[in-house]
């Protein structure tokens, strides 16, 4: 597994010619969380954030993103589907809460399955027991039930109780 977190930072790297592209800024989701969309590169300090969809990513590697050549970038306009995007940053910080209303906890990460196309899981900051401090866990991507509004992740209330009881 691999967490979004671990992809932000990492090199974009061209496999024409092994020029470093820039850094991966953000990763970006479907409106339900279950498809990795693309990455964000920064190109530069003052770079302007450009698109690499994950179609055209080849490999996530430790050190770097591979992607075929330079052409392979878009734009952040680039249609519906990329602008609707969420991204880590966005999804960090989501309330979870279960059908009956009992707020779960918040999104700290997002899961992902080691080529980063598909979202396997989120990490959740949850309340610990008699409130003391928080806990971290794993919640499978399967256990949304929806996005609500406002981005709020909506879970089935024996989902929420299992985590807490954890």
């Amino acid at each position: 597994m691999l967490k979004a977190s671990e992809v932000k930072g990492r090199a974009v790297v061209a496999l024409s010619d092994g020029a470093t592209l820039g850094h991966v800024d953000d990763v970006l989701f479907d409106a339900t969380y279950r498809r990795v969309l693309g990455v964000r590169v920064k190109t530069g300090v003052w770079g302007h954030g450009t698109i690499v969809p994950r179609a055209a990513v080849v490999t996530v590697r430790p050190e770097a993103v591979t992607v075929p050549g330079p052409d392979t970038f878009t734009t952040d306009d680039r249609g519906e589907e990329v602008t609707a995007a969420v991204t880590l940053g966005q999804a960090r910080g989501m309330k979870v809460v279960s059908e009956g209303g009992a707020r779960i906890g918040t999104v700290t990460d997002i899961e992902m399955d080691d080529q980063a196309h598909f979202v396997t899981g989120y990490r959740l900051s949850v309340p610990g027991r008699h409130h003391l401090g928080h806990q971290e866990r794993l919640m499978g991507a399967g256990q949304v039930l929806r996005l609500g509004e406002g981005g709020v992740l909506i879970v089935p209330d024996a989902v929420g109780q299992a985590l807490h009881a954890s």
